[in-house]
């Protein structure tokens, strides 16, 4: 459990910076880029997320199930170093198609022309960032936890200090915005570099061998598989901003205000994180164990309290957090911080599920739930978008989320059961939808401020004194688990 918890505190600071980066620099976003202009810059992010996908090929989901495949020396330094070459490769092709069709992408992206001279620095933002990102995965399934947090801490560290140069001397624009992350994207890869050339210089390999098509052929082909998947994930949790760009009466004034409560909502992505970095690498090494059913229901049940935990709070003072950090002009957006916090937990049910189908290396089983789910909510940012506008855009994307999530739990129980109590997700998704409403129609005042703070330690108070025991077996049921005990 201690080992346990190391890793946690790890991973929390890996990931955690970024969050808190984003709520220092929500005033500065807000004063200096209007709801156009950080619709332009969201647009942008939106894009670099997309195309990073296509320059890893998946990487990042087949290594959870190739890593451990063959537990020797040889086997990890040539599957390291051909992922690398791999992206080396694939990256040069496609950052050449961006930089060739720089000018229509800018178009369709940002519907104008006058962006295209931004698309060189985005095509190093991917290629560095896909380098950046595949280091990461490798440190944490190889669960070196202190290595990666101190990665993600000097990477978000040097943004935050970019960030800060560009607000003090009033040069936060798109531009600049774009080449500060820039500058810390390829710092983060040359270090990310630094890291990988360690660990491959502490194997011990009886041939170096620099390349293998005989092991890169499941990889790639499990990638591949996964490449339209994931695709249509993050399509489900960003397309919908492509969307309100064309369809919505207020275009990008529409995007730009959704996009930042959105964003506000996924704060909560760093629990998604937690759960991903210190289970998932572990769950992939007790499948075969008699315990990792019971340990898989335990992991879900955490995921669970603490998601809807953190939601509620995030919910809860949503209006405290636009009203006293982020400029006026960005105020109507606290009514929609709802949609990134249970889009963000539902997405995190839907990996915990997952964890049976990448057991058995059924990504086709994970690849056509999010197709069919981000047809569905394609459909219905067309039939509500022009009608609701940003509220319309917003449940399109729970709607989704939960039929993903429906849909996966009954195919993943056939094949890898576990109690799961699903039922219990819904319930919670009631009761945030319900708070969301009622702190809708209190809105921002100081008084009801005090009032939610004071009612807040109240509950927490009773909830301690009242339900100690329960707490107390609880946490040691936690800790005496066979299946979790060791992580």
């Amino acid at each position: 459990m201690k080992n346990h918890i190391h890793k946690i505190l790890h991973y929390m600071a890996g990931n955690m910076f970024n969050n808190i980066i984003l709520l220092i620099f929500l005033p500065i976003f807000s004063h200096f880029m209007i709801p156009e202009e950080f619709a332009v810059y969201t647009n942008i992010i939106i894009f670099i997320t997309f195309a990073r996908l296509f320059y890893l090929m998946g990487f990042l989901q087949s290594i959870f199930s190739y890593f451990h495949l063959i537990k020797t020396d040889d086997y990890k330094y040539t599957l390291i170093n051909s992922m690398y070459i791999t992206i080396l490769v694939i990256g040069l092709i496609f950052s050449i198609v961006i930089l060739i069709f720089k000018n229509s992408l800018s178009q369709l992206i940002l519907k104008n022309v006058v962006y295209a001279d931004l698309f060189p620095i985005i095509t190093i933002i991917i290629f560095s960032s896909a380098f950046y990102n595949l280091t990461l995965s490798i440190l944490n399934i190889m669960e070196r936890s202190k290595n990666y947090a101190i990665l993600g801490v000097i990477s978000n560290f040097l943004k935050l200090l970019l960030f800060t140069y560009g607000a003090f001397i009033g040069k936060f624009s798109v531009h600049h915005v774009l080449n500060y992350i820039l500058i810390s994207s390829v710092v983060s890869m040359l270090i990310a570099i630094f890291n990988i050339r360690k660990i491959l210089q502490e194997l011990n390999p009886k041939t170096k061998k620099k390349f293998s098509i005989t092991i890169m052929k499941p990889v790639m082909w499990f990638g591949l598989i996964m490449v339209p998947g994931t695709l249509a994930l993050i399509s489900m949790r960003v397309l919908d901003r492509y969307m309100l760009t064309y369809l919505s009466p207020n275009g990008l004034f529409d995007v730009g205000i959704y996009a930042m409560g959105y964003k506000v909502g996924t704060i909560m992505q760093f629990l998604l994180a937690i759960v991903s970095m210190v289970f998932f690498p572990y769950a992939m090494k007790i499948a075969d164990q008699p315990f990792a059913a019971k340990s898989f229901n335990k992991i879900f049940n955490l995921f669970l309290i603490s998601g809807l935990t953190l939601g509620t709070l995030i919910i809860l003072f949503s209006n405290e957090i636009f009203y006293v950090f982020v400029n006026d002009s960005y105020h109507s957006a606290a009514r929609l911080v709802f949609i990134g916090v249970i889009s963000t937990f539902l997405h995190g049910v839907f990996n915990i599920l997952n964890l049976g189908f990448y057991i058995k290396q059924k990504a086709t089983k994970i690849a056509s739930a999010v197709i069919i789910g981000t047809f569905i909510n394609i459909g219905l940012n067309i039939i509500l978008i022009p009608k609701y506008g940003v509220i319309g855009a917003g449940y399109a994307s729970i709607i989704s989320y939960m039929f993903i999530v429906i849909f996966n739990y009954f195919r993943t129980i056939k094949i890898f059961y576990v109690n799961y109590r699903i039922g219990y997700v819904f319930l919670g998704i009631g009761f945030l939808l319900l708070l969301s409403y009622l702190n809708s129609l209190i809105g921002f005042d100081y008084r009801f401020s005090f009032i939610k703070i004071l009612v807040l330690l109240l509950s927490i108070g009773t909830l301690y004194l009242t339900q100690k025991e329960k707490l107390k077996n609880f946490l040691e049921n936690i800790k005496d688990s066979k299946g979790i005990q060791n992580v």
